[in-house]
């Protein structure tokens, strides 16, 4: 009897554990994918996971009510257990279309390693990219374009710290061949005497020398105000900031209405 209880409760452990482990990152609330979007997305932030070790979340909701948008997708993130390493590396996209005071805004919430790679300015970057998206409800192109802008930094990271790596190497490399260059020059030069006098090194009858001297008068300076775009760049600006969620996570995040 005792046997068969242990067999049973194996079973129901391999059972549970594959679906924890595939715990889905494209979490749509509020129903604006499809099931063909869904699982595409699935497999892309698969295949970030596997290869970046960073983790996507994908995340949307009909309504939060009064709660802040970047709070509860922060909490969200945190308390299911999304994020990859002891840092809980990752990105949340949070959107909620309509219904409340978050409406038709996009947040993004950045944990672990996450804050460092997506700076405010990068977010801006990229939602002007998929802003075009939104306004045509096109919300599978959205999120497409979304991850892929991800991919890109996520590449532009690995490649930066790759050459930072690789800096000491060069720079030792560097500093060897200089030396052997000014060795090389120094042992060319052992038949050079120094010369006292400036006057040795002057040709006779080309050198003259006569005094001219600029008096400084006055200056006349001309302001001009210069103009400039509170939209410059497509109006990605957004808002923009950090905090510590209710789980004691640090996060930063940027929101964008769209």
């Amino acid at each position: 009897m005792m046997k068969k209880a242990l067999a049973v409760l194996l079973l129901l452990l391999l059972m549970v554990s594959p679906a924890l482990a595939e715990m889905s990152r494209v979490v749509d609330q509020a129903d604006v994918l499809t099931d063909a979007e869904e699982q595409l997305l699935e497999q892309e932030i698969a295949q970030i996971r596997e290869k970046y070790k960073f983790d996507v979340l994908l995340l949307t909701m009909d309504s939060i009510g009064d709660r802040q948008g970047d709070y509860y997708a922060a909490d969200y993130y945190d308390n299911n257990g999304y994020g990859v390493g002891p840092n809980h590396d990752g990105i949340c996209f949070f959107y909620v279309p309509q219904g409340d005071r978050n409406g038709n805004t996009v947040f993004f919430v950045k944990t672990g390693s996450g804050e460092r790679i997506f700076t405010d300015d990068v977010d801006d970057e990229i939602a002007n990219q998929i802003r075009g998206y939104m306004r045509q409800q096109n919300y599978g192109g959205a999120l497409a374009q979304y991850v892929l802008a991800v991919i890109d930094q996520l590449e532009e990271s690995r490649a930066i710290n790759r050459a930072t790596r690789l800096l000491p190497i060069f720079a030792i490399a560097g500093l060897a061949v200089g030396a052997a260059v000014a060795f090389s020059f120094k042992s060319q030069m052992k038949n050079v005497r120094r010369k006292v006098g400036a006057m040795s090194y002057v040709r006779d009858g080309s050198f003259h020398l006569s005094r001219q001297q600029d008096i400084y008068l006055y200056t006349t300076t001309t302001r001009r105000r210069i103009e400039t775009d509170s939209h410059r760049g497509g109006g990605g600006g957004g808002s923009h900031g950090s905090f510590t969620s209710s789980s004691g996570s640090h996060h930063t995040s940027s929101s964008y209405k769209m």
